[in-house]
C-alpha cells in the first residue's frame, strides 16, 4: 500500500501592518495586478487580507494578493464595469502569515 506524506509547517508569526497605498486606474472589464513596496515582506509569506480603512466607493474588487518578490506586494484589482475606475488611495491594513521555515517544504510522495 502506498501512502503520500505531505510536508507541513506551522505559522511562526502573523504580522498586521498599516500601509499607505495609492493604486492607479484599472481599465474597463479587466483585472490588473499592481505592485507596492512593502519592506520586510519575504517570498513565501502568505498574504491573507488587505482592507481599506475608509469608505470603499468604487465598483472594484481585490481578487488576489501575493508577495511577488522580497519587499513587494502584488495586488490584483478587478473592474467589471464599462469604464475605467481607480481604487481608493489611503491607509490599508495588511495581514501576513509567515511560516516557520522559508522556503516552504515541497510535497513528498
Amino acid at each position: 500500500m502506498t501512502s503520500t506524506t505531505i510536508n507541513r509547517g506551522n505559522i511562526a508569526t502573523t504580522i498586521l501592518m498599516s500601509l499607505a497605498l495609492t493604486p492607479v486606474a484599472v481599465g474597463a472589464t479587466t483585472s490588473a495586478e499592481q505592485t507596492f513596496s512593502v519592506p520586510g515582506l519575504l517570498v513565501g509569506d502568505q498574504v491573507s487580507a488587505l482592507q481599506f480603512q475608509g469608505a470603499w466607493t468604487v465598483l472594484i474588487d481585490i481578487v488576489n494578493l501575493r508577495v511577488s518578490a522580497a519587499g513587494t506586494l502584488s495586488v490584483s484589482f478587478q473592474n467589471n464595469t464599462g469604464g475605467s475606475l481607480t481604487p481608493p488611495a489611503g491607509n490599508y491594513l495588511l495581514e501576513v502569515n509567515r511560516p516557520e521555515t522559508l522556503p516552504l517544504p515541497s510535497n513528498a510522495s
